[in-house]
């Protein structure tokens, strides 16, 4: 059982030495303590959550977070590079530093890493020292055979070893303490690893999503059964108790919310509370993620903590341990921001470096043709033609799960498909790389249950929006249509009964299949009517849709837009 410090002051006290250093200079001799002492050992434990195949520096806004000095800053964070430099001198100061993941390494992956079925994710991750690592609900993506693969090696069954060497599988460990296999009542992986610490056990239970079976492929998983997230922890502390081990850390996908700054926990909220209340009080701390926030927080006098997603932050977890008892005595944490101010880890960039050229030849594959030019410019009634042929590619991935039509958001797509007479892979044709360009947000899509109401209220909610205007116009596949009235007030725009499913009326008692990328599946927009879909399931990536539809279906035209009027 841990005696957890205040975060916030132990954050401050590092700023301050820090400071301090910076100010004597390094001429000053400093005796600094060792990091063990005759009574306690000290363990240093670097995590990070939901990495999805993020090696290159990932794009997006500055993200705020308090420097050294406690004062807050921006920055553009992130790229494998830079977290393996920052992963070293972390590891320097302290030789008790295990590195461990919440899980989401792969999945959700840009084409760096995509394009390999994430061997250059796991390849990085290896050589930056990962040792353990929760399964997230994305290292399921391509189902439980193809995370044995990242966990053991061999080529990739279909595409073989693209970049020329055979792939060995992870330096790290998958820790599945929940998954277990229906058949054996055995987990997928081994539930626990046990490392010593000068002397001392110390413990990492890996638990993966509970609601896992929901947002993939249900075939990938078929077999296995994911259990209560606590109970699993539990029947782990349980063995482990009897092995006589006193500290225990979890890895789990899962985690909350909340809103301050990246090492505060303001408002925090979210099924962890719930998840670490009901589990064993000889749980010392909880290393948490999925929900892609970064905070250190107090639970129920635990420590818990998450780093944000795609390598931004780290946590530094430093525990303090009793020799004589084995059981931690103190324990803080701060998120350390992964800034590109530093020097690049060659070795790592040279894996980076190696996967980029190899997704530059590929990303020129021809992979289907257009007709002509086709845009996303959005007309009068809000549809552009590439959302035509977007949301038409989804509907057709997805009518194997019973789908009836497919909304595709707008924002979604990125660039227009140019038939370039003149390009270098002839006129008209598409590579991968440009497919890519049009949607590189690697959602997967998902297929779930409306009722006629709920698509009436979905199409409303266009037009009660913080995005109110075109861009909030929602794509939809061929054969449905329905007519929206620009004068009519707020939420009484689309008349439910022009609302048509190949020519039908839909009932507004009735269910239909829709599809949709998991970030409107998830209420993304502000769309919150997709929240209440039932009986879902997780399709292909909406990058392999696009493709599969272009392979089967070139030349494209452009969509006809004649599927959304407005009066």
């Amino acid at each position: 059982m841990s005696n957890i410090s205040r975060t916030g002051s132990s954050f401050i006290r590092w700023g301050l030495l820090t400071i301090t250093l910076m100010l004597l200079g390094p001429s000053l001799a400093i005796c600094v303590p060792a990091n063990s002492t005759e009574d306690t050992v000290e363990l240093q434990i670097l995590a990070f959550n939901d990495f999805h195949g993020q090696i290159e520096p990932p794009s997006g806004s500055n993200i705020l977070y308090y420097n050294a000095s406690t004062y807050p800053f921006k920055a553009e964070l992130g790229g494998a590079p830079y977290l393996a430099t920052l992963i070293k001198g972390l590891k320097a100061t302290n030789p008790n530093t295990i590195v461990v993941s919440a899980g989401d390494c792969i999945g959700a992956s840009p084409l760096v890493s995509a394009l390999f079925h994430d061997e250059a994710t796991v390849e990085v991750l290896s050589n930056i020292g990962l040792q353990y690592s929760a399964a997230g609900n994305h290292e399921f993506d391509e189902g439980v055979t193809e995370l044995q693969r990242m966990q053991y090696g061999c080529c990739h069954q279909k595409d073989g070893c693209q970049d020329g060497d055979r792939f060995v599988g992870a330096g790290y460990y998958y820790l599945t303490a929940n998954v277990v296999n229906s058949s054996t009542n055995s987990t997928l992986f081994a539930p626990y690893m046990i490392q010593e610490i000068e002397g001392i056990p110390v413990a990492f239970i890996g638990v993966s999503l509970k609601n896992t079976p929901t947002v993939v492929t249900p075939s990938g998983v078929e077999g296995y059964v994911f259990l209560d997230e606590a109970d699993s922890i539990n029947d782990a502390v349980k063995e482990l108790k009897e092995k006589g081990i006193k500290t225990i850390i979890v890895l789990i996908h899962n985690g909350g919310e909340q809103d301050g700054l990246a090492s505060e926990s303001l408002n925090l909220s979210g099924p962890i509370i719930d998840i670490v209340k009901r589990s064993d009080r000889e749980v010392d701390a909880f290393v948490t993620g999925h929900t892609h926030e970064a905070y250190v927080s107090n639970v129920d006098g635990r420590i818990v903590t998450e780093a944000k997603s795609q390598g931004k932050f780290i946590t530094d977890l430093d525990l303090i341990i009793s020799k004589e008892t084995g059981d931690v005595i103190q324990a803080r944490a701060k998120n350390v921001p992964v800034t590109r101010d530093v020097p690049e880890d060659p070795d790592i960039s040279n894996i980076v470096e190696k996967y980029s050229t190899l997704e530059e030849s590929i990303a020129q594959e021809v992979i289907g043709s257009i007709t002509s030019d086709i845009s996303r410019d959005q007309g009068r009634s809000g549809e552009s033609a590439l959302g035509d042929v977007v949301s038409d590619s989804q509907l057709y991935s997805a009518r194997k799960d019973g789908a009836v039509v497919a909304f595709m958001n707008s924002g979604g797509i990125r660039t227009d498909l140019t038939y370039k007479p003149g390009g270098n892979e002839g006129p008209g044709n598409v590579t991968y790389g440009e497919a890519f360009s049009v949607q590189p947000f690697g959602n997967s899509i998902y297929v779930l249950n409306l009722t006629g109401s709920q698509i009436d209220e979905l199409l409303e909610e266009q037009f009660d929006n913080p995005n109110v205007g075109r861009n909030s116009i929602l794509q939809v596949s061929s054969g449905f249509s329905y007519t929206w009235n620009e004068s009519a007030p707020t939420g009484e725009k689309v008349d439910i009964s022009t609302i048509k499913i190949n020519g039908t009326a839909i009932d507004p008692e009735g269910s239909y299949r829709v599809a949709a990328n998991g970030f409107l599946a998830d209420g993304g927009d502000n769309f919150m009517v997709f929240k209440s879909g039932t009986d879902r399931v997780c399709a292909i990536s909406d990058l392999d849709a696009f493709v599969e539809y272009l392979q089967a279906f070139s030349p494209l035209s452009p969509g006809q837009m004649n599927r959304i009027a407005v009066a």
